[in-house]
């Protein structure tokens, strides 16, 4: 038999859709009936059977003191699982604070190469808002295989309303770039090169940290942790405003 993976997304086993895929064929029928057709073992089927019946997926009724099992409609399917999202959706603010409330070890993830460093920009926008921002200390190199996605990236960055405020290096061609900050929702600040020579570029947004480096060989590292990505926010804003201009 083909199970369907809604079926197997609700939770059911396959003994289980046996059983259901029997009653829904007979629409009413006997313990024993539907043991019969589903071919699982009579005890098992009870089992199901009353399973099926608590989570609201078939009903129990009584004729001439004989007990049958009714299957409801498909679609009582889709209404069960609105009511278990509307249920998830109240209890979401309780269950956050007590994941939120326990001390966890950082997540630290590895990404290599130049479709590794897409990712992890690709994580900004999947995690963010219109109105989060980026704090970011961008280095001087370049990287022309990157240079159509950043301009994308860029654009998409903005259209959603994310901001970003950097720290860069003042090199050559930084005032052409700085142009477009406005339009980009973003800010940026100079340093000399001579004396804070950045290697790497650093993002720091929600709980994550992200550290690029693209030589020798372009990867970059995630760190996911609300009491460093605190730390690395506090010491950006004190360089932020220890930067004239």
């Amino acid at each position: 038999m083909n199970y369907f993976k809604s079926l197997k997304n609700l939770g059911f086993n396959e003994n289980e859709q046996d059983v259901y895929f029997a009653l829904l064929a007979l629409e009413k029928a006997s313990a024993n009936e539907i043991a019969y057709k589903s071919k699982v073992k009579r005890p098992t089927t009870y089992d199901i059977l009353y399973r099926l019946k608590s989570e609201g997926f078939i009903v129990e009724t009584y004729e001439n003191k004989k007990r049958f099992f009714v299957s409801n409609s498909p679609e009582s399917l889709l209404k069960i699982i609105e009511t278990r999202k509307r249920e998830l959706k109240e209890d979401l603010p309780e269950l956050l604070g007590i994941f939120n409330s326990k001390e966890r070890k950082p997540k630290v993830e590895y990404f290599e190469g130049l479709d590794g460093i897409i990712q992890l920009y690709e994580n900004t926008l999947e995690v963010l808002e219109k109105g989060d921002e980026i704090l970011a200390y961008v280095g001087n190199y370049e990287v022309p295989e990157l240079e159509k996605y950043m301009h994308n990236y860029v654009l998409r960055r903005a259209k959603k309303g994310i901001k970003a405020r950097g720290i860069a290096e003042n090199k050559l061609g930084i005032k052409e770039f700085t142009k477009e900050n406005k339009s980009q929702l973003r800010v940026t600040k100079l340093v000399n090169e001579s004396e804070f020579n950045l290697k790497n570029e650093i993002n720091i947004y929600s709980n994550k940290m992200i550290i690029i480096t693209y030589k020798p060989e372009p990867f970059g590292v995630l760190i996911e942790s609300k009491e460093i990505a605190d730390t690395q926010r506090a010491i950006f804003e004190m360089a932020w405003q220890g930067i004239r201009g």
